[in-house]
């Protein structure tokens, strides 16, 4: 695994599944929620998944979350890629968990 290289974040292990819990966030096995960012870069779509601790909504339909550019559900499979609901595959190089520090907060 690459080491994050962003500060305050640790690199978490892969998921095993990744569902749509709403509009802007993924639920895994775990329970633990994942806030993706999404960046193209010619022409390529790149996400990345940020593991934080926040509190949930009531989970939304499909139909409610609308058109995405991201799929419903990622699912690892053995080769290290996720395969994803409309069935293309996708590549997660790491996870990170963000820890959010707000100053004079303690």
């Amino acid at each position: 695994m690459a080491e994050c290289p962003l500060r305050g974040e640790e690199v978490t292990d892969h998921p095993d599944r990744l569902w749509a819990w709403d509009k802007f966030v993924y639920l895994d096995e775990k329970q633990r929620a994942w806030l993706p960012l999404t960046i193209e870069i010619e022409d390529r779509l790149r996400v990345l998944l940020r593991q934080e601790d926040i509190l949930l909504g009531n989970p939304m339909t499909p139909s409610q979350i609308g058109p995405s550019l991201l799929p419903i559900l990622w699912q690892l499979y053995p080769d290290g890629r996720y395969r994803s609901s409309d069935s293309s595959f996708w590549r997660l190089v790491y996870h990170i968990k963000a820890s959010v520090f707000l100053p004079g907060i303690h």
